[in-house]
Order: structure tokens, then C-alpha cells, then sequence
């Protein structure tokens, strides 16, 4: 009885273990580190990574691939995802009439900068993530769409129509679709060749930026657009430009008011700090909560300045509280960072960061604080039982500039709520380009506090240990406490030197400019090509374009760095190699300056000239805040062993003293 008894027990296991593996799916992408890829290795679609094993099942079946590109914390990602790829029906139909590839963005920017330029093509409009691209055999693109349904609704095409109607035009019409492919490509090489004659551009092309800006410049909720609402960091930078070079009153308006409404809204994180990447409203609102780290690393330099313009507290505290935030949900112990982190919480959008009223009010009368008190600050935050977000829900925003009595205490009550919940997934991708990004912030911010300055050494000689190979190259990206293995890509490189220029100038110690010039060195050699850029070096034939996109343009980082090695380093090659790449954009820059902002400022810093103050390193360390306060806004130091002060420009030295005012005086006054 006994032994019949223990084969009933391994007949049970054994059925068990058989049902899990028959209920259980899984596909060719659990081997791959990407958190992203990770999230769909279970998915009944039989996804592959981006790869020669799926180029070959794609040509050895004749069918088409099917690519759809995101990132692990994007929320239209996560929808997409559960109502379509996990169900077994659509699943099925992606199965039969395609070859299945994911793709993380963060992992290949490079190929999903061009498919998006791809479905901009199409479509005449910026696309987006989840991005979904129908693909040859070949590899070349005949479809581009967004998120897609999984039925038709709204005058949209389903899945389950669009893919067995595509999968059999692929198979019975072969010709139609690949004509369709060819006229893409055709099209794709037109928008990417570089004219034949250069066109010059002149500085009235600031003033068409502002004009052009000013043109969709929201009045009344601030920033740019309708919806959805973007900071766009790259254009706030250039009017602060602007407006320190001819004092032009509109770019300072709009760039300070716009810093003012986010600092306020609910696209930024009123309790904690820190920016979340776009908010859904005109009225800067409603975000979509996941926390990019490029979002933020972009804006703390951006209210620095401000701050330094106006002296205005509240963009100090943003600056500080932002990043007290990031250090704390992103920093490893090395001291690198962390990508971004979720949207969805306990699979609800925003959950870790939304209250109702009834129990947040509970939680301040608990706290010690007044029932009146507490009922003003959460009319100040906006949350009250109607809610403004998710039927009760409430995302605090600030109604006013000054905040009522008590609420410095009330928002810590209101962070300690957040502690009983799940804070969002976070990928824990380390990308050098980011870094760089986060790691420059904290050197500008160490004008505000050395701890700054130790944090920003600390993480750099962590980047470079952990990203830059023997050989003197870089890596992309890794997995935290990974080992990585993907080849650095331009923004990379753009980023990186953009850091260690920044890190010069702050501390003046020559070993960042030697870095910079070794990166810069590389850069040329991986991606430069006759005035063209490449966005990556694996093969796959994608140029850089100066348009600042979700953020700053790479190339257009890079033609900046080359400015500022030129006069550094007194290389003029670096000049030139700089104008090559301004003039073969140069049409697309007239045409639009407002979209190409950091390409504009770089053309402006050429033009207007960029300005060097040369001393030795002791003085130019005693006099950095004065420095700072110059109103001409392309001014950089070089240590030189010499007593005296000195002002040169690319090819001059027009200022020379024992005392730095009048060397200021000259600069200012200098055309």
C-alpha cells in the first residue's frame, strides 16, 4: 500500500510538472539580459532578438518579420504586450504569417532611430514606443504603426485583421510589397543625402528660432505644444542662450515661465523630486510616470542656469531635490546609474505615486498636523475627493507658489504613505550615453555643493572602469553587475566627452581633456564618414541627424564637443570637421531651426565664436563663480602656467591683464 501510495505521489509530480511546461511558454529571447526582452520571454509569440538566426528563418521560410521595438518601462509597451502578444490567438497569427523580432531601444538606439524616421516618413508625424515595423525578408521596411489593437476599433486596424491581411499580400502579391519597400528605401536615401552645395546660415536664424518657438508657445498652461507635453530641454537651453547673447525679453520669457509651470505641475514628483518624462495634458497634469534618467540629467543643468540668472530659490530646490531622488532610486553603490523606472505599480499606471483624499487626510490628522491645516495643503497638491486622476485617485500638483503652513512635514507623511506600496519596476540597464549625461549634471551642480563635485568624480571613474576597454573604446550598455559586451555607439561617445569636457572645466585637472581627445580621436575613426555620422558601428547603416528628439541630438552634442576641443586643445581640424557636419545639414536648419536647437546653439557658438580665458589653474579656481556670472554665454577655461589673464578666441588673444574685470569687460563687449 505503501509503495502504491508513493507512485500516486510521482504520478502527480510528474503530471504536474508536465502540465507546467505544456502551460508555460518560452521563447528565444531567455537568454537575453535586456530586462525588456525578459519581460516577453514567456509570450506565446516566439520572439527572437534582433540577429543573423532570425535573418536566416525569415529567408529560409520566406516570410516577412515582424518588429516591434520598446524599452521595459514604457506603459503603452506593457498594453500592448498583455492584450495582444500574450494572448494565444494573436499570438498564433504573429507565429504563422511572420518572424517574430523584439527589440529594445536602449539596447539599439541606433535601429530604432531609424525606424522611427521610417514611420515619420509615412506618416508625416513623430511616432513612438511601441513601435511596429513589417519588414521583407530582406530587411526592408513596407509597414510602420505605433500601438496597435488587437481588434479593429476607433477606424484602426486590429491584429487580428492586419496581420493575416498583410502575411497574405506578403504571400500571394509578393511584387506589391516589395515595390512598396523600394519606394521606402528610395525615399529613406533621399531624406538622408547631403546636398551637393553647402548653404550658408546667418545669426538672424536665432531670432527666426525664438519667432518660430514663440509660434506654438502655450500662454496660458506654458511650454510647447498641446498634448502630449514634453520638457524639451534642448530648446529651453538655446533661448537661455539666446537671450544672454542679445537679452531678446520672449526667449527669457518663455524659458522661465516654462521652468516655473513644470516645477509646479504634475510632471513633477511634488512629494519625492525628480521629473517624470511627459505629462498626457496641455495643463501639465497628468504624467505618464515613468522616470527617465536623460529627463531629469537634462533639466537640472537647464534650472541651474536659471537660478544662476535670477538667483530664484525654487530652482535651486528642483535642482536638489531632483537629485536627492535620483540618487536614491538609481545610484548603484559604484555610483553609476540606473535607466529609468516604471509608469505601472501593482499593475496600475501611477499607482506608487496617486492618493485618495479620505485616507491621505487620516494620514496628516495621524501626523499631528491640524484637520484645517491638513485640509488646506491637500487643496494646495489638488487632491480632494473628486479626485484628478483615475476616477478618486489624486497626482498632487501644486495650486500656487507658496505653500500653506506645514508642509514640509506633510509631504514627508505623504512619502512615508508611498512606503507601503510597491515602488515601480526599475531597469537596472547601466547606458554609458546616460551616465555621461546624469554624471555632467553633478559637476555643474557642484557649484552648489561639493558633495556634488565628490559624487560626479566618484561616478566617472566608475564609467570609465566599467565602459571604456583597453584599447580605449567604449562600451554601450550593460545589465548592473553584468559584464558588457556591446560595442559603444555615437551618442556614447558625444555624451561621454561632453561629460568630460564639463568635468574640465569644472576642476581644470588635464586628465578629462585627455580623455575627451582620446574619445574624440575614436569617434572619428567609428562613425565619421566625409560630413556624415553614423549612429552605430555594427553594420547596420543608420546616419546621425542634428534633431533633438526625446533627447538631445547626439550628433549635434558632438559637434559642440568639437568646438570646444578646437579651441582647447588648439586643433583646428576640429573646426572644420564641425562646419563639414553644420553645412550638410544646413537646408534641414533653415528650413526648421526650432527643431534642431543644440545644432543651432553649436552654429551660434561658431559664429558668434566661442571665447577661451586662459591663467593658471589657482587663479581661474578663485575667480569659477565670477566666471559663471559672465553674461556672454560661450566662455571656457584653460589652465595655462601663467600669471596674468588672458582672452582668445579660435585664432586671437584680444584681451590680456594682471586682474580678470578687465578681461570680463573685453569679453562682453567682444563681437
Amino acid at each position: 500500500m505503501e509503495r502504491l501510495m508513493h507512485y500516486f505521489i510521482l504520478i502527480l509530480l510528474l503530471s504536474s510538472l508536465l502540465f507546467a511546461k505544456e502551460a508555460t511558454y518560452t521563447n528565444q529571447l531567455i537568454d537575453e539580459p535586456s530586462p525588456y526582452l525578459q519581460q516577453h520571454a514567456h509570450n506565446p509569440v516566439d520572439w527572437y532578438p534582433w540577429g543573423e538566426e532570425a535573418f536566416e528563418k525569415a529567408k529560409r521560410e520566406h516570410k516577412p518579420i515582424f518588429l516591434s521595438i520598446g524599452y521595459s518601462t514604457c506603459h503603452w509597451c506593457h498594453v500592448m504586450a498583455h492584450e495582444s502578444f500574450e494572448d494565444s490567438k494573436i499570438a498564433e497569427l504573429i507565429n504563422r504569417w511572420f518572424v517574430p523580432i523584439k527589440v529594445d531601444r536602449e539596447e539599439m538606439p541606433h535601429l530604432d532611430k531609424y525606424y522611427q524616421k521610417v514611420y515619420t516618413l509615412l506618416h508625416r508625424r513623430s511616432g513612438g514606443w511601441p513601435l511596429t515595423i513589417l519588414l521583407t525578408e530582406d530587411l526592408q521596411p513596407f509597414f510602420a504603426g505605433t500601438y496597435i489593437p488587437p481588434t479593429d476599433s476607433y477606424g484602426v486596424k486590429g491584429l487580428e485583421t492586419l496581420l493575416p491581411m498583410m502575411g497574405e499580400l506578403y504571400r500571394n502579391h509578393r511584387e506589391k510589397i516589395e515595390q512598396r519597400a523600394q519606394a521606402i528605401q528610395a525615399l529613406m536615401q533621399k531624406m538622408e543625402s547631403l546636398p551637393t552645395q553647402s548653404l550658408e546660415l546667418n545669426l538672424t536664424i536665432a531670432n527666426q528660432a525664438v519667432t518660430a518657438m514663440h509660434s506654438y508657445y502655450d500662454e496660458v498652461y506654458k511650454g510647447f505644444g498641446d498634448r502630449p507635453k514634453f520638457p524639451e530641454s534642448s530648446r529651453l537651453r538655446l533661448l537661455l542662450d539666446i537671450y544672454r547673447l542679445n537679452g531678446h525679453p520672449i526667449a527669457k520669457k518663455m524659458v522661465l515661465e516654462t521652468l516655473d509651470a513644470m516645477a509646479l505641475s504634475g510632471l513633477y514628483d511634488q512629494i519625492d523630486g525628480a521629473f517624470f518624462r511627459y505629462c498626457v495634458d496641455r495643463r501639465w497634469h497628468i504624467p505618464h510616470f515613468e522616470k527617465m534618467l536623460y529627463t531629469n540629467a537634462e533639466l537640472i543643468p537647464i534650472y541651474l542656469q536659471a537660478w544662476k540668472m535670477t538667483g530664484k530659490g525654487e530652482y535651486q530646490r528642483v535642482v536638489r531635490e531632483t537629485i536627492a531622488e535620483i540618487d536614491h532610486r538609481f545610484r548603484t553603490p559604484e555610483g553609476l546609474y540606473f535607466s529609468a523606472s516604471d509608469a505601472d505599480s501593482d499593475h496600475q499606471e501611477g499607482g506608487y505615486f496617486i492618493y485618495r483624499y479620505d485616507e491621505t487626510l487620516q494620514a496628516l490628522i495621524d501626523a499631528k498636523i491640524d484637520e484645517t491645516s491638513a485640509k488646506e495643503i491637500l487643496a494646495f497638491l489638488d487632491i480632494s475627493e473628486d479626485g484628478n486622476f483615475d476616477t478618486e485617485f489624486a497626482h498632487p500638483r501644486c495650486m500656487g507658489e507658496t505653500p500653506p503652513k506645514g508642509f514640509e512635514k506633510a509631504k514627508k507623511v505623504l512619502s512615508a504613505m508611498r512606503k507601503s506600496r510597491h515602488y515601480p519596476f526599475i531597469d537596472k540597464k547601466i547606458i554609458t550615453a546616460w551616465n555621461g549625461m546624469m554624471i555632467k549634471a553633478l559637476f555643474q551642480a557642484s557649484i552648489l555643493d561639493q558633495r556634488y563635485l565628490t559624487e560626479a568624480e566618484e561616478s566617472y571613474r566608475a564609467l570609465k572602469h566599467l565602459m571604456e576597454k583597453r584599447d580605449g573604446t567604449l562600451y554601450h550598455q550593460v545589465l548592473f553587475n553584468h559584464q558588457p559586451e556591446q560595442d559603444g555607439l555615437l551618442e556614447d561617445y558625444a555624451f561621454l566627452i561632453d561629460t568630460a569636457l564639463t568635468a574640465y572645466q569644472v576642476t581644470l585637472e588635464e586628465h578629462y581633456l585627455k580623455d575627451a581627445n582620446r574619445w574624440m580621436q575614436m569617434a572619428l575613426k567609428r562613425f565619421y564618414r566625409k560630413g556624415r555620422w553614423l549612429l552605430g558601428s555594427d553594420g547596420f547603416e543608420s546616419y546621425a541627424d542634428l534633431q533633438d528628439n526625446y533627447y538631445t541630438s547626439p550628433l549635434s552634442v558632438m559637434v559642440n564637443n568639437l568646438i570646444d576641443l578646437a579651441l582647447l586643445e588648439s586643433l583646428l581640424t576640429y573646426e572644420a570637421v564641425a562646419k563639414e557636419t553644420l553645412d550638410a545639414h544646413a537646408r534641414w536648419i533653415k528650413k526648421d531651426p526650432d527643431a534642431y536647437p543644440e545644432a543651432l546653439r553649436a552654429f551660434l557658438r561658431l559664429k558668434r565664436g566661442v571665447v577661451g580665458i586662459k591663467s593658471n589653474r589657482q587663479a581661474l579656481q578663485a575667480n569659477r563663480e565670477k566666471i559663471d556670472k559672465i553674461r556672454y554665454p560661450f566662455v571656457l577655461k584653460k589652465a595655462e602656467p601663467m600669471k596674468q589673464f588672458i582672452a582668445c578666441d579660435m585664432r586671437t588673444c584680444f584681451a590680456f591683464g594682471k586682474e580678470l574685470t578687465p578681461v570680463i569687460e573685453a569679453i562682453e563687449a567682444h563681437e
